[in-house]
């Protein structure tokens, strides 16, 4: 099975498994290559670092993936 990935266009084998037991993880699967999903996690480590982010408020946690869509070019989620 192959994929072609949201954020850098090439086709793909999909990562092993879903990042996080989600429907988002489940959508990164579908659409994320591994390369791409390798990037964001070592992005994502400066950005929490860089805005001292605080993981535990739930704000804060969507306004991370909210920037990890826009950086894997995923459409916004849906409001619960």
């Amino acid at each position: 099975m192959s994929i072609t990935c949201t954020r850098c266009g090439a086709d793909s084998e999909p990562l092993a498994q879903a990042p996080m037991p989600t429907a988002t993880g489940r959508e990164i699967l579908a659409h994320v290559c591994p390369s791409c999903w390798q990037e964001w996690l070592r992005t994502q480590v400066i950005y929490i670092n860089e805005y001292r982010l605080n993981l535990i408020d739930p704000q804060v946690r969507a306004q991370l993936e909210r920037e990890m869509r826009r950086f894997l070019n995923l459409p916004e989620a849906p409001a619960p």
